[in-house]
């Protein structure tokens, strides 16, 4: 008479399921995180959806555009673009549902603009190569 064929004992069953668990948190550890953004205007925008990130990101894309198309031929100086800007952003965004919708969002811009140009009024030309830039870093951050 055979005898049928041996189970596993259940103490080897669990002596290779504790360690495929321990190979498996091993290599979970070492898998990338993904970090919160750091720029300001990624932390505002967070929670937003792709959408609208990316009509934010379209808006200061456009208005890099003009900025680096100028350089100072209609724009002056730094205020007649800071109401120029103003003006845009009324005409975009102005009574749609982004108004207020990310809270913090206008103080990270505006942070980031006065972080690239600063406060003082000064010569549109003098500045238009810095806040190009900071336009197109607003957008990438939106995105």
């Amino acid at each position: 008479m055979q005898r049928p064929p041996r189970s596993p004992a259940a103490g080897e069953v669990m002596k290779h399921l504790l360690l495929v668990i321990a190979v498996l948190y091993v290599g979970y550890t070492f898998l990338p995180v993904a970090q919160p953004p750091v720029d300001p205007v990624g932390k505002a925008l967070v929670s937003a959806s792709r959408s609208d990130k990316e009509k934010i990101a379209q808006f200061y894309e456009a208005m890099a555009d003009v900025v680096e198309r100028d350089a100072g031929q209609r724009i002056p100086t730094l205020k007649v673009w800071r109401d120029m800007h103003q003006d845009a952003l009324g005409l975009a965004f102005g009574g749609t549902e982004l108004v207020g919708k990310y809270p913090g969002l206008d103080v990270a811009i505006d942070g980031e603009l006065v972080e690239a140009v600063g406060l003082d009024n000064v010569a549109f030309s003098q500045v238009s190569s810095k806040l190009a830039a900071a336009c197109r870093e607003i957008a990438a951050n939106a995105r």
